[in-house]
């Protein structure tokens, strides 16, 4: 079961702890990302995310990387739209070390703007290496999350990053340390006492008060709920698609929305993969998503179809989500891994804490314990999934980017599949 405890420097420290593995999981959590950026200062936190890591390395004398290895340690980061993940990982025994090691990310920055420079080029090379600026991805964030700070780029961009330098990160800091807006989690082995040191070692750094508690919720743009039925055509080399639908998030349980995602996308035996590749050929594989915050989200399917297939594969893809809205959806084949398999989640601490942060404190769903969870997706009903085919395959829920050859694409027939789906 969950624990919870507060520190005396206000913020909050969960663990789900499991003797029987022989690794631990370290994890801090901020709430912060690109959805809370404005335009000018967009990318700062994935920068943040960069440079606190190199200081750790500045504080310790160039010793982090030598350290980690020696110990067999891993330190990374990972910056979201709506949070931020640190997060240290390794064997018990380590337990200590790698505390000493991880709460050095609480301490000021020490960096000069010449060893800033380095990180900036290194951000600057994964903007390059990742660049997506004419990506069916970029195409689909600026289609769906228009007018918004969501169809901002994680990564900034490269003049924004010029602009931003110690001070300006240093003032950020302020921010980012909210005791309102970070928490950490502890899976894996890891004992009382281990924990008691953990936060004794934390409660010595002091966090920042005032910032206004961020409650996840997503700015809406104001095509949601009421698109056009109008598909946005792009220039590109491959005949790529990407079809999403609004969602109001706040509608449904956590379980119920899970449940909904599989049953479409998850596992040989669902519609999209059967109707789409198996039985028809018309793709090999898809790229499928739920980008969702507690208010909205968008339901998201990619694929790329040789040109002379575009319109009967739209088609197809279009009676899948018309027949989930004529006919319950069973959910047979999608509950075992929330079931059946619940436990298993256990045996990987990292993946096991990344799941419990974000549904329980960054979703703030409610499940105490494993117990708990199953219990949610068992009282949802095939009925319910059927109840949200009709809620949410709608045409005004509905964008759709198509790029390849413009002369190739029949944009009014398939305005006339989206316009299918009432």
């Amino acid at each position: 079961m969950e624990q919870c405890m507060r520190t005396r420097n206000g913020t909050l420290v969960y663990s789900y702890t499991n003797p029987h593995l022989h690794s631990f999981s370290l994890c801090m959590y901020v709430k912060a990302g690109s959805m809370y950026e404005s335009e000018e200062e967009n990318g700062i936190t994935h920068f943040f995310e960069h440079a606190v890591i190199r200081n750790v390395d500045r504080l310790m004398d160039g010793g982090l990387y030598p350290l980690l290895d020696r110990l067999g340690l891993s330190l990374g980061g990972a910056t979201y739209k709506e949070f931020v993940q640190f997060s240290i990982s390794g064997a018990v025994k380590h337990w200590k070390e790698a505390v000493d090691i991880f709460l050095r990310l609480m301490e000021p920055l020490c960096l000069s703007e010449e060893e800033l420079s380095i990180e900036r080029k290194r951000v600057k090379a994964e903007i390059r290496e990742c660049d997506k600026k004419k990506s069916l991805e970029a195409r689909t964030e600026q289609a769906v999350w228009k007018g918004t700070s969501l169809k901002f780029p994680i990564t900034g961009s490269k003049k924004k990053l010029d602009r931003i330098g110690v001070k300006k990160l240093a003032a950020f800091r302020e921010k980012f340390l909210s005791a309102e807006n970070l928490f950490f989690y502890v899976t894996g082995q890891c004992d009382e006492n281990g924990l008691s040191y953990f936060v004794e070692r934390l409660e010595q750094y002091p966090l920042f008060n005032g910032s206004p508690r961020r409650e996840n919720l997503a700015p809406r743009p104001e095509q949601f709920f009421i698109r056009t039925g109008i598909p946005v055509i792009a220039k590109g080399e491959e005949t790529e698609v990407s079809i999403s639908f609004d969602v109001d998030t706040s509608r449904y349980s956590n379980a119920m929305l899970c449940l909904f995602f599989d049953m479409l996308f998850t596992g040989d035996y669902c519609p999209v993969y059967q109707e789409l590749s198996e039985k028809t050929g018309y793709i090999y594989s898809y790229d499928d998503q739920f980008e969702r915050y507690k208010n909205i989200g968008s339901l998201q399917l990619c694929y790329q179809v040789a040109p002379g297939k575009l319109l009967k594969a739209f088609e197809k893809t279009m009676d899948i989500f018309l027949d989930l809205k004529k006919k319950t959806g069973t959910l047979e084949y999608v509950r075992a891994i929330y079931l059946d398999n619940a436990e298993l989640a256990l045996d990987d601490d990292n993946d096991f804490n990344w799941n419990r942060a974000y549904d329980c404190h960054i979703l703030d769903e409610a499940y105490p314990d494993l117990e708990a969870k199953k219990q949610a997706f068992k009282e949802v009903t095939e009925e319910d999934m059927a109840k949200m085919a009709r809620e949410i395959f709608r045409t005004k829920n509905l964008t759709v980017v198509i790029k390849g050859n413009k002369k190739l694409i029949p944009e009014r027939k398939i305005r006339k599949q989206m316009k299918r789906l009432g």
